[in-house]
């Protein structure tokens, strides 16, 4: 792969190791030509290549040969297209390239077992171009699925407003995930099951259409019994149904949008005790008696049509002797209004 127009021009003062003579001497090049990063294990290297930026950890492949498989080793990758290439967006080939050698390293390499891959942030904007989409379509799915086999455990995708840019079935190879992000520019397939993700502990779903006709959430809370914190950012809602029996201990819906007939149920919840709600609100709620909640935000905006009574007494029901209580200013003037007249 060629990595020379990926080496940011500042890249050329790295190279500074391999002609300092004293620093081969004291990591073993005895006879004054050995590369001095001989000594550092692969571990070290890859710990080093995640925490530069995606770029400059590509660059360092050019310092040695030693260097060239350190992104293949890194336990952490933050691939970003936007950021790799600001200024030159018709690179991609390059940077599908560049991704695919740290993720999947071809065979042979420097590193025949695949490393340990913990964290994975994928961000593709700009990638699905007219002409390269159905190319980065599959540069996805292979990348996916390499991840999957250095057992992936936190991975945070984010997609483009596109016709191929959809969800592959590699996600789903991704068994060992206890944290997923799916930030979609107004993803509006069905999601897919996410029953094999067992281990999963946080859920974040960003722009995403959530029309309550599938058991998206019933299948989501039967097999992901690990689930502790569900996050709903940005969402087209149409009904919200979270029954349990579920060990679901933190809910934020922030900034979602919610039809004219919507509908929130929170149910069978007995260790919630966060819950986080801003934005718009939906147009019923439901929320068990049984579920005793500690730290409540409500930061509802006030809507423009005035809601039904039975609406905000609902809502309201949530906020009952709760440790913690933030609410919106339109929230206080509404729960003022409230008590007085239970009074």
């Amino acid at each position: 792969m060629r990595t020379k127009h990926l080496i940011p021009n500042h890249a050329a003062g790295l190279t500074y190791a391999a002609r300092d003579h004293a620093a081969r001497e004291d990591f073993g090049g005895g006879d004054g030509g050995g590369d001095p990063f001989e000594g550092f294990p692969d571990a070290v290297l890859g710990l080093i290549a995640s925490k530069l930026p995606f770029r400059s950890a590509v660059a360092a492949s050019a310092i040695s040969r030693r260097w060239r498989g350190a992104a293949a080793a890194a336990p952490a990758l933050d691939i970003d297209f936007a950021a790799a290439f600001p200024a030159a967006p018709r690179r991609r080939a390059a940077f599908a390239a560049a991704a695919t050698a740290a993720l999947a390293p071809p065979s042979p390499s420097p590193h025949p077992h695949p490393h340990p891959l913990r964290s994975l942030r994928l961000a593709l904007e700009g990638l699905f171009d007219q002409a390269f989409a159905a190319a980065a379509a599959g540069h996805l799915a292979s990348w996916l699925a390499a991840a999957a086999a250095r057992g992936l455990e936190r991975l945070e995708l984010r997609l483009p407003r596109s016709r191929l840019a959809v969800l592959p079935p590699s996600l789903l190879a991704c068994t060992g995930l206890t944290s997923l992000t799916l930030r979609l520019d107004h993803y509006a397939l069905p999601l897919p099951s996410l029953a094999p993700f067992t281990r999963l502990s946080r859920l974040h779903l960003a722009s995403v259409s959530l029309t309550g006709d599938d058991d998206f959430f019933g299948d989501l809370l039967s097999h992901c019994t690990e689930l502790r914190y569900l996050i709903l950012e940005q969402c087209r809602i149409v009904a919200l149904r979270l029954v349990g029996p579920s060990r679901l201990r933190s809910l934020a819906i922030t900034d979602c949008s919610w039809t004219q007939e919507s509908s929130l149920a929170v149910l069978e919840m007995p260790e919630l005790r966060t819950l986080r709600y801003s934005g718009a609100m939906a147009t019923r709620h439901i929320i068990d008696g049984d579920v005793s909640l500690d730290e409540v935000l409500l930061a509802i905006e006030k809507p423009q049509v005035k809601p039904r009574e039975a609406t905000l007494r609902e809502l309201l029901t949530s906020v009952g002797n709760v440790r913690s209580l933030l609410l919106s200013p339109w929230c206080i003037e509404v729960y003022r209004v409230s008590q007085i007249l239970l009074i």
